[in-house]
């Protein structure tokens, strides 16, 4: 008989361990922050869909402002959040912040 309750035991407890081994804890879950880089021209898609469709091409210099074609340069057609041009580029990301990129991109920081 207690033999029985020994090897019950035993199984129960390897049964019990092996179970440990695949759930991991949810304090065990983190999250990744990864940056994407947008640059003018990808500024320009979000400024063509969210600010004037004319827009071809946007820059992030502290504020986001958006340009169209005008002649031989550019003329100014208004100005968008950098926020909204963030969550536009990865809408299933958590937005966390954003950030002055090289050549006036935007940085766009998010949690997954």
């Amino acid at each position: 008989m207690s033999r029985r309750v020994a090897a019950l035991v035993t199984a129960a407890l390897a049964l019990l361990g092996g179970l440990a081994l695949f759930t991991a804890p949810a304090q065990a879950r983190s999250t990744a922050v990864v940056e994407m880089v947008a640059s003018p021209l990808s500024l320009g898609d979000y400024c063509a869909a969210k600010v004037e469709i004319t827009s071809m091409i946007g820059f992030y210099n502290g504020s986001l402002s958006c340009y169209r074609r005008s002649g031989s340069g550019l003329a100014y057609v208004g100005s968008g959040s950098p926020a909204a041009a963030c969550a536009y580029f990865a809408p299933t990301y958590t937005y966390i912040g954003h950030a002055q990129g090289v050549s006036q991109a935007l940085v766009c920081r998010y949690s997954v």
